[in-house]
C-alpha cells in the first residue's frame, strides 16, 4: 500500500521537472523570438540604408556625367578659342591657306551695265626721272563707280495766270516734282523723309547732311515743319491704310511708351503683312484699339496678354511666344518648383504640336478636330490643382487666355505669334532711343502718320522715292502736263 504514494511522489517531482525545463525552454525560445526581431529590424533599417546609399550613387554618377559633359563643352570651347587664336599657326601646319579653294567661282563685283563716260589717261613725263613720253596704243582698262558731289538744282517756274471761258474764274497749274506753296521740291522732301525714317536720322545730322553733301542749308527746325506738311500731303493715304487695317482678315496691334513733351505716352501699332499703322496717344486705355478698328470690326487680332483687348468684339490669337518666354523664365528660376518644370515641357510640347498643324494644307473639318483636343488639353491644365505659385501664376495666364491660344487653328494664314508686330513696332522704339520721343503732340502725330506710311511702303516692297513722289502727286488735277520756256 506504500508503494503508491511514493510512485506518486516520483511521477510529481518529474512533473515539476519537466514544467522547469518547459518554462526554460520557453524564457530560451522568447529570447530566440526577440533575438529575431531586433535582427529583422536591423535588416529591415540597413536595407532602407542601402537603398539610400544607391540613391545617392545613382544621384552621383548622373552628376558626373553632367560634369564630365560639361567639361566636354568647356574643353570644346577652348579648344575652338584657341583655333581661333592661333588659327593662322595651326592652317600652316595643315598646309590649309586663307580663302577659299583653288578653283572655287569668283565673287568679285561684276562690270557695270552701262559706261557713262570712257577717258583715256597718260602721261607726257615719266613721274621719277621727268623725261618725255610717247603715247602708245598699248593700254590697260579699269572701271570706276563714283558719285559725284550734288549741289541742289534751283528753278524759277514762271506760272501762268489763265482764264477758264467755261468756269469763268483765272487757273493756274502747279510745276511737277513740286507742291504747292513750297519752296522746297519733292526730291528734298523725299531724301529728308528718307534719312529720317529710314535711316533714323536725328534732325541736327540730317541738317548736316544736306549742307555737307548738297549745299542745301535747313535748320533743324525747317525741316521739322517740312515733315509737319508732308503729315498734310499724307492724311489721305494715312486713312486709306487706316481702312485696309480694318477689313483685313488677321491683324496685330502690340504698343510701347512713348513720352510727349517729357510727358509719359504710349505709341499703338496695327499691322497686317502689307500694312502698318502707328498711333501716339497719352493713354493706353482700351479706348484706342476700339477707335482703331471701328464699332464691327471684323477678323482675327493677333495680341498678347495685355487686358485693353480683351473686350473687343473680334477673334483674337494669343501670342504664344509671350506665354512661352514667361514660363521659361519662371521654369529656370533658381526656385523654381518641379510642378513649373512639368508645366513649361508641356507648353512647349504643346505648342510644337499646334505649331506644325497650322503648316498643313488647311481643312476645316480636321483643324475643327485639331481644335476640339487641345481646348481639352488647355482646359485640363486649367483645371489642376498646382501647390507651388509659379506653376500657379502661369496657369492664371492661361485660364485668362484660354482658346484664345488656339484661335489659328480654325483659320488660314493666322500665326500662333505677334512676332510681326514686335518688328514693326521695333522701328518705333530706335526712333525713341534716338530722339527720346516727341516734344509735342504735334511733333507725334507727324512722326505716327508719317511713318506709318513710310513702313507701308517698305511692307509692299515698293521702291521708296518712287513711292513717296505718287503718293504727294496723287489726286492733284493742277499739276501741269508739261513745261515750256
Amino acid at each position: 500500500m506504500m508503494a503508491v504514494p511514493e510512485e506518486l511522489q516520483r511521477l510529481r517531482q518529474e512533473a515539476r521537472d519537466l514544467r522547469k525545463r518547459n518554462a526554460t525552454a520557453e524564457n530560451a525560445r522568447h529570447a530566440q523570438q526577440t533575438r529575431a526581431d531586433s535582427l529583422a529590424q536591423k535588416v529591415t533599417q540597413q536595407n532602407k540604408e542601402i537603398k539610400q546609399l544607391h540613391d545617392q550613387v545613382t544621384g552621383l554618377t548622373k552628376e558626373v556625367s553632367e560634369l564630365k559633359s560639361r567639361l566636354g563643352l568647356s574643353v570644346d570651347h577652348a579648344k575652338k578659342l584657341a583655333g581661333m587664336i592661333f588659327k593662322s599657326n595651326d592652317r600652316k601646319k595643315l598646309g590649309i591657306g586663307r580663302g577659299a579653294k583653288k578653283g572655287h567661282i569668283g565673287h568679285g563685283r561684276t562690270n557695270p551695265d552701262r559706261i557713262d563716260h570712257e577717258v583715256d589717261v597718260f602721261l607726257t613725263n615719266c613721274y621719277d626721272c621727268g623725261n618725255p613720253l610717247d603715247q602708245t596704243s598699248s593700254m590697260d582698262e579699269r572701271t570706276v563707280e563714283d558719285i559725284p558731289q550734288i549741289q541742289t538744282v534751283i528753278t524759277r517756274y514762271r506760272i501762268q495766270r489763265q482764264w477758264c471761258t467755261h468756269c469763268h474764274k483765272e487757273v493756274r497749274g502747279v510745276p511737277r516734282n513740286t507742291i504747292p506753296g513750297m519752296r522746297f521740291g519733292i526730291g528734298t522732301l523725299s531724301l529728308v523723309l528718307f534719312l529720317k525714317y529710314r535711316m533714323r536720322a536725328p534732325l541736327a545730322k540730317i541738317e548736316e547732311i544736306l549742307r555737307s553733301q548738297y549745299k542745301l542749308t535747313i535748320t533743324s527746325q525747317g525741316i521739322q515743319e517740312l515733315l509737319h506738311t508732308v503729315k498734310t500731303r499724307f492724311t489721305n493715304q494715312y486713312n486709306t491704310i487706316l481702312e485696309e487695317i480694318r477689313c483685313a482678315p488677321m491683324k496685330h496691334a502690340d504698343e510701347t511708351s512713348f513720352r510727349i513733351d517729357g510727358k509719359n505716352g504710349w505709341c499703338w501699332l496695327f499691322a497686317t503683312p502689307a500694312a502698318a499703322l502707328y498711333t501716339i496717344e497719352e493713354t493706353r486705355g482700351k479706348g484706342v484699339p476700339e477707335r482703331i478698328f471701328g464699332h464691327d470690326p471684323t477678323g482675327v487680332l493677333v495680341r498678347d496678354d495685355y487686358a485693353a483687348y480683351e473686350k473687343l468684339a473680334m477673334e483674337q490669337q494669343s501670342c504664344w511666344s509671350h506665354l512661352l518666354r514667361v514660363s521659361h523664365d519662371a521654369s529656370v528660376h533658381e526656385n523654381a518648383s518641379e510642378e513649373m518644370h512639368v508645366l513649361h515641357a508641356e507648353l512647349k510640347e504643346m505648342f510644337a504640336g499646334i505649331d506644325a498643324i497650322t503648316y498643313e494644307p488647311f481643312i476645316l473639318k480636321v483643324r475643327r478636330f485639331h481644335y476640339d483636343a487641345y481646348t481639352l488639353s488647355i482646359d485640363a491644365i486649367i483645371a489642376r490643382r498646382y501647390e507651388h505659385t509659379d506653376a500657379k501664376a502661369i496657369q492664371t495666364r492661361i485660364t485668362n487666355q484660354r482658346t484664345n491660344l488656339i484661335t489659328a487653328l480654325l483659320h488660314e494664314n493666322v500665326p500662333l505669334t505677334n512676332n510681326h508686330a514686335e518688328r514693326m513696332i521695333r522701328t518705333m522704339v530706335i526712333t525713341r532711343k534716338i530722339s527720346g520721343g516727341s516734344r509735342s503732340d504735334k511733333g507725334a502725330a507727324t512722326h505716327a502718320a508719317n511713318l506709318t506710311v513710310i513702313q507701308t511702303l517698305a511692307l509692299k516692297g515698293k521702291d521708296f522715292f518712287t513711292g513717296i513722289t505718287e503718293i504727294l502727286h496723287a489726286g492733284n488735277k493742277r499739276y501741269a502736263l508739261g513745261d515750256s520756256g
